[in-house]
């Protein structure tokens, strides 16, 4: 969408070399969906204390899960950074509100969207077959609820598949998705689940143990979003168990914010 050579600091693996990226880049971009999730405090302190560059925040969000006594990374550090990018896009409301953001900040679906749409053909699924992809959150998901899942999409007549959507060597990022492309419905319990059955237009019910995903199925639409697993029966029954109708609507406005972003380089 920007058009630049681009380069990656994977954050996960090592620190930001700041003198490195003040001599080579023009700017920093922070994505990485749930970067506001409380593990990442110390990059957005390190970030806000020595980053010099113009900072771009595009698709990232909160993460308050169920089962984490801390929530988020804190106010004061994360506000701090936001007073001073140049362009700041997040992916729900649930973000802007419990950042007090600027009621007018940029709010687009994941750029999940546009790679999707860029690398696949996006359809909705027409078959008559029920093929179900259950994306699971190991880490969100209580002890012994990959098998209930599994149970009772096979007990309602699915024909079951499995990912934790973690890209390794043996799970490329392009065999991941092609199992997205391939079923008819997605069931999960992480929001990437959610959001990559929207980018292909599978109808898809999240069972939500973070509040994101209950954010971004009432932001977007395109499935059921559930809290309880004695719920999965029903939703696998519902009429309401549908595609969005407002995917190109979606996906122009993730496109709207890279072409600002591509301008305002450019100049």
């Amino acid at each position: 969408m920007l058009d630049q050579e681009l380069d990656t600091w994977n954050i996960h693996k090592s620190p930001v070399d700041w003198e490195f990226v003040h001599k080579n880049y023009d700017q920093v971009i922070v994505g990485g969906a749930g970067l506001l999730h409380s593990v990442f405090e110390k990059f957005w302190v390190d970030l806000d204390k020595n980053c010099k560059s113009p900072i771009i925040i595009w698709g990232i969000g909160v993460c308050l899960p169920d089962n984490d006594s801390v929530k988020g990374v804190p106010k004061s550090v994360v506000q701090s950074v936001f007073n001073r990018v140049t362009f700041a896009n997040v992916r729900d409301e649930l973000t802007r509100d419990f950042y007090d953001l600027k009621s007018d900040i940029s709010i687009t679906a994941c750029p999940t969207l546009v790679y999707v749409a860029n690398k696949f053909k996006v359809a909705p699924k027409t078959s008559s077959e029920k093929k179900i992809l259950h994306s699971s959150h190991i880490d969100l998901e209580p002890t012994g609820a990959a098998g209930e899942i599994e149970k009772v999409i096979r007990q309602a007549g699915f024909d079951y598949k499995f990912t934790d959507n973690i890209e390794t060597t043996k799970n490329p990022l392009k065999k991941n998705l092609k199992m997205y492309q391939d079923c008819d419905y997605v069931v999960t319990t992480r929001l990437h689940g959610a959001i990559i059955a929207y980018a292909f237009n599978r109808p898809y019910i999240a069972i939500s143990f973070d509040p994101k995903v209950a954010a971004f199925n009432k932001l977007y639409g395109g499935g059921i979003c559930i809290t309880q697993l004695s719920q999965l029966p029903t939703a696998l029954r519902s009429d309401q168990f549908k595609v969005s109708s407002n995917y190109q609507g979606e996906l122009a406005k993730i496109k709207q914010f890279g072409a600002q972003i591509k301008a305002a380089i450019t100049r």
